[in-house]
């Protein structure tokens, strides 16, 4: 049994598996697909640790996200000029 989390992907509501995610998971759940031969994507999040301050964190590629609850991502693409 997997337990679910609550996060914010661009601003929506999504309820997802509490577990790690590459890159490119998480990049489709943004914008239903994944495209590197015509954009970039970058990406960060934002949560409150235990004690009530924010964390902010920038990814790569290679990066695994850990979802966790109430987390913030933003995930932009870019077209390659």
């Amino acid at each position: 049994m997997n337990d679910k989390v609550m996060v914010y992907i661009n601003g929506e509501p999504k309820e997802v598996e509490k577990r790690n995610y590459t890159f490119k998971e998480v990049i489709e759940l943004a914008f239903g697909s994944y495209d590197d031969s015509q954009k970039d994507y970058t990406m960060t999040s934002t949560r409150k640790n235990d004690d009530g301050e924010k964390h902010k964190q920038s990814y790569s590629f290679w990066d695994e996200i850990k979802m966790k609850e109430a987390m913030r991502i933003n995930v932009d693409s870019t077209n390659r000029s």
